[in-house]
Order: C-alpha cells, then sequence, then structure tokens
C-alpha cells in the first residue's frame, strides 16, 4: 500500500490554499514486511494535469484554488501518478502546528545533526524571520526544533539536504517509540492522541487503520526500510521560460530508484515505440531510443523524420494511445501539447516520437 504524505505551509490564522513544503510516498508491504520512503523535491518541474508544467508543490495549490475533483490532495495524487507512475490509494497531510503537537507528545526525539546549521533567514509564522542555529552532534529536540531542523534548507545541498533530514526525522520518531516501548500506551492513548493532533491533519485513513499501521511498522525490521530521495543523480537544473530556477528529471535514474523501491507497482510501457530526428544533430533518436530501452520501453525504429527543420517535438499517436503517450511525456518531461492524434500512422509502431528544435539533449 502507498501513501501520499503532504506537508503543508500552513500558517496561523490561514485559509489556504497552500503548496506543499513537503511531499513523500511511503510504501509499506505487509506480507514481505517491508517498507520505502521517496522523497520529492518540492521544486521538481513537472505536468500537473489539466493544469499544464509547472513545480510540483504547485499541485495541492492548484487543486484547491480552481476546484478540481477531490482538491488538492485529490490533485497531488494525480500529479504523482502521472509523472512518477505511483498510484497512492491513501493520504495524510499535516501542517507545522500538527508536526510539532506529534513530536512533543512523544517527548521529542533524539538524532545525531551532521553538521551545525545557521539560518539567520528561517521564516516566521508571519513572513518574517526567525533565525535558527543548531550545533553538530547527538542531541535531543523538542517538537519547535524539530519543525526547524527539518524545514530549513540553509545548508549546502539545499532542498536535498532538507529531504534527507526530514527523513531522519521519521527514522528518530521510529527508534524512540519502539526503545522505549512507547507503541502499547500511545495505542491505548489513540483517541485522545487523534483529539490532540486532529485540527492540523487531514487523511482517509481511520483510526483503526492508523493503529493498524503503527503495529506494522514496528514488526519491519530496520534494515528492511529503504529510504530514497529523487537527488542531484536523478535530477538536472533547468530555468524555465518565465526564468524560474527549477529541476527536471533524468528518464532513467529515476525510474530506477522508483523500480527498486516500488518494484512491480512501477507500470511499464505498453506500446511499441518509433523515435524519428526531425532536426539536424546527428544520432539524437539514438539517443533519445537508448534512454527510453532504459525505462524498459519496447523500440522497433529508429532514424529520420521526412525533413530536419521541425520546430517542435510530437507525440504522434493513435486514437488508442493516449495513456502511452501521457507515460512518454512525463518521462521525456513533454507538455501535454506535444501529444498529436493521427489515425494514418505510417509506421509499425503504437507510438511515434517526433524530435524537433525544442528538444532538450537527453
Amino acid at each position: 500500500m502507498n501513501i501520499l504524505i503532504l506537508g503543508i505551509d500552513q500558517r496561523d490564522g490561514e485559509q489556504g490554499p497552500w503548496r506543499t513544503d513537503t511531499m513523500m510516498v511511503a510504501t509499506l508491504d505487509p506480507v514481505g514486511l517491508s517498507a520505502g520512503v521517496l522523497s520529492i523535491p518540492r521544486d521538481l518541474w513537472v505536468t500537473v494535469p489539466g493544469f499544464g508544467e509547472n513545480r510540483i508543490n504547485t499541485a495541492h495549490f492548484l487543486g484547491d484554488a480552481y476546484g478540481y475533483p477531490g482538491g488538492g490532495i485529490a490533485l497531488a495524487q494525480e500529479t504523482v501518478r502521472y509523472n512518477l507512475g505511483i498510484p497512492t490509494t491513501y493520504y495524510v497531510r499535516i501542517n507545522f502546528a500538527a508536526f510539532e503537537k506529534a513530536i512533543d507528545l512523544l517527548g521529542g526525539i533524539d538524532l545525531c545533526v551532521p553538521e551545525a546549521i545557521d539560518d539567520p533567514h528561517y521564516p516566521d509564522a508571519h513572513y518574517g524571520y526567525e533565525p535558527f542555529r543548531i550545533d553538530a552532534g547527538c542531541q535531543h529536540l523538542d517538537g519547535r526544533t524539530a519543525l526547524k531542523y527539518a524545514r530549513t534548507r540553509a545548508t549546502r545541498g539545499g532542498d536535498f539536504d532538507r529531504m534527507r533530514r526530514q527523513q531522519q526525522v521519521i527514522q528518530a520518531v521510529r527508534e524512540r517509540v519502539l526503545r522505549l516501548n512507547m507503541l502499547p500506551s500511545l495505542i491505548a492513548r489513540a483517541p485522545a492522541l487523534w483529539e490532540t493532533v486532529k485540527e492540523g491533519v487531514r487523511t482517509n485513513l481511520t483510526l483503526e487503520q492508523m493503529i493498524a499501521l503503527a503495529r506494522l511498522a514496528a514488526r519491519i525490521p530496520e534494515e528492511r526500510i529503504r529510504m530514497v530521495t529523487i537527488g542531484p543523480s536523478m535530477t538536472r537544473p533547468y530555468t524555465t521560460p518565465d526564468g524560474a530556477e527549477v529541476l527536471v528529471r533524468i528518464p532513467e535514474k529515476v525510474r530506477e530508484a522508483l523500480s527498486d523501491l516500488f518494484g512491480s507497482q512501477v507500470p511499464r510501457l505498453e506500446a511499441r515505440v518509433a523515435v524519428q530526428n526531425g532536426t539536424m544533430r546527428p544520432g539524437l533518436a539514438a539517443r533519445v531510443a537508448e534512454s527510453l530501452r532504459a525505462l524498459g520501453v519496447e523500440i522497433v525504429e529508429v532514424g529520420n523524420a521526412d525533413r530536419f527543420d521541425y520546430a517542435e517535438t510530437r507525440i504522434l499517436i493513435r486514437p488508442e494511445g493516449w495513456e502511452a503517450a501521457h507515460q512518454v511525456i512525463g518521462w521525456l518531461d513533454l507538455p501535454l501539447t506535444s501529444i498529436q492524434e493521427t489515425p494514418d500512422l505510417r509506421c509499425a509502431c503504437d507510438l511515434l516520437i517526433r524530435l524537433g528544435a525544442d528538444f532538450p539533449e537527453p
């Protein structure tokens, strides 16, 4: 089972809509007793279904702001499924206040800070600054400090470091509960604890399901819990036409990580694909085809288009090929407008990628 975990940037008195400060997918296998957590950078440049290309952290905002069916949470789930191929049946959305309360209900957490952090521009609750500093070394953190530790980006790795710290906090919570044998008392007090934090949490998990998941998590050996981030080796910096500094995926690297973590849950492309070079860049079609083969795509033809002056890349499909085309544009970071239905597709393929001058080097 997969659970989408969203941390929203809700401040006191705000009514929303909100962007997601944190986005993770937790996966649990109750039969094989294994689990994993995938952290997704908030600046990842993706297709938000129905809204075009944007940072992934805007999906929740757009869903709430424009009345998407099911709201921001549903659009965030669909965006993760559309771009990464990960379906999430369940979700948990939490705000800053609920995070702090949850940590304090455990009596804080213990973790080792790998390097000192000095963040003079840590944001306060009113869009000002509340400087944050923490020394390197093993120490005890209350809820407020744990939140700052999980949110600050004032280290060399920026958001990538922040995602690792957030995973470290999750591990510290589990370790404290198990080391102090807190689970029986927490379960006994579950209804009262839920009343304390539920104002800042939204989820489609019942209290009974949450208790069952807590019991399951306690049974999974630490060595069978994997923590993965979509990090620097899986992305590259990109400046959008509007000047925004974002991250785009390296498709084969991301798919390799997802397949390792989610296994057979990550769908394969059930289509025969042809790649044609419509540019003056020698070997472009072969390089794109090689990247797609690494994702498990069946490439049936690689060659040149009928001319070499195509300005825009197009995904030419038969009428039944829309689902496959959606997967391809997600892998290649192409807009929805690149899909073009062509009933008389002239190739022994289900989908033809015709590369234009706008296509970046793979």
